[in-house]
């Protein structure tokens, strides 16, 4: 090869490769850009949907949506208060976000007292359910459905 044409291939080579970075950086960016007004995070919460059909997608165990085996199988993308006030674990560094108003009541799964949102018939506030499935979580409907909630 002549000394032209591998000045023109790595000239070539090094562009792709830093275009490659500029992509990563932006993708990286996405992740982790703070969040506006009205918005929340979204992760992946991991050990809380139910049987098949109810999880996200792709872990190491399963290709995509709806192929969980069984409850615990597969995440749930949900809030990462949610994600703690249903008894789930973050496993991954994905991190996405929502707008607030997308949110919903969602009912008759949170983990013990503490683990609620606000003002339920039998509570005034968050941290005041006397345990499991008093009080609501904040989540979408998708989500509450998979953990096995119920909207209102």
């Amino acid at each position: 090869m002549n000394t032209k044409a591998q000045t023109a291939l790595s000239g070539a080579a090094l562009a792709m490769a830093m275009a490659g970075l500029s992509g990563q950086a932006v993708a990286g960016e996405s992740n982790t850009a703070p969040l506006a007004a009205g918005e929340t995070d979204l992760v992946h919460c991991y050990d809380v949907n139910v049987c098949k059909g109810h999880n996200d997608c792709g872990t190491a165990d399963n290709a995509c949506k709806g192929q969980a085996s069984c409850e615990g199988t597969g995440f749930v993308a949900m809030p990462s208060k949610a994600c703690g006030d249903v008894g789930g674990k973050v496993k991954d560094d994905w991190v996405g976000k929502i707008t607030k108003a997308d949110l919903v009541h969602c009912y008759g799964v949170n983990v013990c007292k503490g683990h609620n949102d606000c003002k339920g018939a039998d509570h005034a506030c968050g941290g005041k359910a006397s345990c499991k499935g008093s009080g609501f979580v904040n989540t979408t409907a998708k989500s509450c459905a998979d953990i096995g909630g119920k909207t209102g």
